[in-house]
């Protein structure tokens, strides 16, 4: 590989990365569990739904890859793509914009407090809510069919995206075992949701672009 390749390889990623990081930051599912777990249990009681969330989204990645691969060469698939991921991406960024602020509760995620020392549970419970996460799904898909089409990154993109989740996951973790951190994050949760649904309507702005060409 040339130096000019490797250089947009390190360019896609990331610009891939930077947007990934646009969508882990707003607050959902995944971070109000991990926020309940630390708040409840400490740091490590949320470490297997982390280890859980990676997994689970490096397989959503994983998958999003070879299915596109799959039907690579098609323009038509190509545009048809293009409309249901920039659409997709615009309806999830309105969904976020509109959010509420979640309250952390232990009652709304586990019946027994208990559960959350259970690392089969923790771990299968973040795999599995990774696994059905339509935000990833959305955000991969129009990735790979837009400014990862033609590049040979996906293998590290899959990576990229079980490492990121990890790190992001128990960086939350860490912060949300300090009271005065969650009462921040929570306070500041219209701002956040908004620069981060204004960043996801923009993808989804540019993945329509080409279709109106």
């Amino acid at each position: 590989m040339t130096l000019e390749a490797t250089t947009l390889s390190y360019t896609l990623l990331l610009k891939f990365a930077l947007g990934y990081f646009a969508i882990l930051a707003t607050p959902g599912p995944n971070m109000l569990t991990i926020g309940t777990m630390a708040a409840l249990r400490g740091f490590r009681g949320a470490l297997p739904f982390c280890l859980g969330v990676a997994l689970g989204a490096g397989l959503v990645a994983g998958a999003t890859s070879l299915l596109l691969e799959a039907f690579a060469g098609s323009h038509r698939l190509e545009m048809v793509g293009r409309v249901v991921a920039g659409t997709l991406l615009m309806a999830l960024a309105f969904r976020i914009i509109c959010a509420r602020a979640p309250r952390l509760s232990n009652q709304s995620l586990f019946s027994e407090p208990q559960m959350l020392n259970n690392w089969a549970v923790g771990l299968g419970t973040g795999f599995f809510i990774a696994l059905t996460n339509p935000v990833t799904a959305a955000y991969c898909f129009a990735q790979f069919i837009g400014p990862l089409a033609q590049s040979n990154v996906a293998p590290w993109v899959i990576l990229l995206v079980a490492t990121q989740a990890l790190l992001f996951g128990l960086l939350i973790a860490a912060l949300f075992a300090h009271p005065f951190v969650r009462h921040v994050a929570f306070t500041y949760h219209r701002q956040v949701c908004a620069i981060s649904g204004l960043m996801l309507h923009s993808l989804g702005l540019l993945m329509l672009l080409p279709v109106a060409l």
